[in-house]
């Protein structure tokens, strides 16, 4: 895809963020047709949108979810600061084109992991990581869809990523069995999930082999103090304005939030 056609691919998902219109697809000119075309559309993305990345979104990472978009490996995006809140959380459901958030285990990085010729170490990234948060992503793609039969799009999309609400950081995180680490999910106290961190590739930390290498193998920087959420535990809810969500971590502490 040449660099014209991804900055109007980009330019249209910029004016959907800033509108609030979503739109149904992208024009057949400006549609991109692989991943490697969706990423340099997500690149091409950050040139035009000035909020600062507050770390990444790893998609697809459980068995299910790769199903309903008919592939076999995740894909990755951006989150930005501006749509980073703190549990317990009050957001505007007027921000976002759906109400739709997962469980997921997110780390902030201590350290940063610069792209390089050799691939990263399981020892090496998991010594990068300052804290473990138990979080929410918002899910809100820029369409009226979520894009399940277009995955070049959600990359173009930044993994159709709306943003994210943090609990409380852990810090002894190293001691936990992350794979058999359970969550609850409620809505208005009733359960409408519950899994664990097996869900993300059978273990959050294969999630992060997974993304921290990606990222190195397309130049791409693991910046110190960013967070990387490693992908749902409990599934994709739907919830509806004014009603609490709340995902119970056990020892790692709550996280809720509130769409009004």
């Amino acid at each position: 895809m040449e660099a014209n056609t991804a900055k109007r691919a980009a330019e249209l998902i910029a004016q959907a963020r800033r509108s609030g219109q979503l739109l149904q697809a992208l024009p057949d000119e400006c549609r991109p047709t692989t991943l490697a075309e969706g990423y340099g559309i997500q690149h091409a993305f950050l040139e035009l949108w000035d909020a600062p990345t507050a770390g990444w979104k790893c998609a697809a990472t459980a068995e299910d979810v790769q199903a309903a978009y008919a592939i076999t490996a995740p894909f990755y995006g951006r989150v930005f600061g501006p749509t980073v809140f703190q549990s317990p959380a009050s957001v505007a459901a007027e921000a976002f084109g759906r109400l739709c958030i997962e469980t997921e285990f997110a780390f902030r990085f201590g350290t940063a992991l610069p792209p390089r010729d050799s691939a990263y170490e399981r020892e090496e990234i998991v010594a990068a990581i300052d804290v473990l948060i138990p979080a929410f992503e918002i899910i809100s793609p820029r369409f009226d869809s979520l894009l399940t039969d277009d995955v070049p799009t959600c990359a173009a999309d930044c993994a159709i990523n709306g943003g994210a609400v943090l609990g409380r950081p852990y810090e002894n995180w190293d001691s936990l069995n992350l794979a058999e680490h359970e969550v609850r999910f409620l809505v208005n106290g009733e359960e409408r999930g519950a899994g664990t961190g097996a869900k993300a590739l059978g273990h959050p930390f294969n999630v992060l082999d997974w993304l921290v290498n990606a990222l190195s193998r397309r130049g791409i920087d693991l910046n110190a103090g960013e967070i990387v959420s490693t992908g749902t535990c409990t599934g994709i809810v739907y919830i509806e304005k004014g009603q609490k969500a709340v995902a119970d971590y056990g020892v790692l502490g709550a996280v809720e939030v509130t769409f009004d």
